[in-house]
């Protein structure tokens, strides 16, 4: 992996609006959290590009609620170049073909954000990847759609216009934000969001994105990327791992002793009455005279009316 990949272009530091350049020391060490081919299928090691052998997996299931949008592939006319800035080793060509946008009706897209969830160590300065590249036409032009990216509800780009960014269709780029989560235990939620400008005009209320990778950075007090341990399965209340006292341990035993002999004793006594019973059944049956009793009529239950019901079957569905 080239030295550099993780560390060039400078992230700019998500802190609503106002971004600030945040060089990372070459000698950082970071671990991929997240890497997804967004609105394509799954990128298999063998299929990347560079000889990296990464793994890019489905953005689908990261999507939150059922705002999808709409994903696709690129025009069979586009192709895709790439550039110095962003050689082939950026991420695989079958990556920056499919994308996924939030859908071709202007008014649906003015009233959501596409979003992503991302669940992370908390505590660590994080680094997320935007792959993008036009791939469809008639979006040639700048201005033609231009959106805000969203990180954690903190504006980490305003007006991102791809074909300004890339030089043209078919041309991939890639942009880093930086973020810090709050320290904590455990694991946080990340919020990727992305939503249409409207200051700009611009031709086309929509948003694009492509690819995104996200790298959890070193903690460089501790030099560490451990995250805290989660509990352990089956600890309950005794979290401490300490051992029970033995105290409690025979005051339990006992306890089950003496509530089985008790049970015992009841169920002895039980059978001696139930002997003294059937002894004296027995005396009374044979000293009675046998009489027999005539058998009454038996009449059937009148069967119940049919029961009243619905005719047909409802089905409801969640809103959308």
């Amino acid at each position: 992996m080239p030295a550099d990949l993780a560390t060039k272009p400078v992230p700019t530091f998500a802190n609503g609006g106002r971004p600030d350049p945040m060089p990372i020391r070459g000698d950082t060490a970071f671990q991929t959290m997240y890497r997804l081919n967004v609105g394509g299928e799954a990128v298999s090691p063998g299929e990347d590009s560079g000889n990296l052998y990464r793994s890019w997996d489905e953005d689908s299931p990261y999507i939150y609620g059922s705002a999808y949008g709409v994903s696709y592939g690129k025009d069979s006319n586009v192709t895709i170049r790439y550039s110095p800035s962003v050689p082939p080793y950026a991420a695989p060509e079958s990556v920056y073909a499919t994308a996924r946008s939030m859908g071709p009706t202007a008014q649906v897209n003015l009233n959501y954000n596409l979003t992503w969830i991302l669940p992370v160590d908390a505590g660590f300065y994080y680094v997320l990847r935007f792959h993008f590249c036009e791939i469809q036409y008639p979006i040639t032009r700048q201005n033609q759609r231009s959106f805000y990216i969203y990180i954690n509800n903190q504006t980490a780009q305003e007006g991102m216009d791809v074909i300004a960014c890339s030089g043209g269709i078919g041309r991939p780029v890639y942009t880093d934000y930086l973020v810090v989560t709050a320290p904590g235990d455990g694991q946080t939620d990340l919020w990727v969001a992305l939503h249409p400008v409207v200051q700009s005009l611009p031709e086309y209320y929509d948003a694009i994105l492509n690819g995104l990778e996200v790298f959890k950075l070193q903690t460089y007090d501790t030099d560490s990327l451990a995250g805290a341990n989660p509990p352990l399965p089956g600890q309950g209340d005794n979290a401490s791992g300490a051992r029970p006292k033995k105290k409690k341990t025979k005051a339990f035993v006992a306890g089950c002793a003496a509530g089985a002999c008790g049970l015992f004793a009841v169920l002895v006594g039980c059978l001696c009455v139930w002997a003294v019973c059937r002894r004296k059944t027995k005396a009374a049956t044979s000293a009675a005279r046998i009489v027999d009793v005539p058998k009454a009529a038996v009449r059937e239950t009148p069967a119940a009316p049919g029961l009243l019901g619905p005719t047909e079957i409802l089905v409801f569905s969640a809103p959308r």
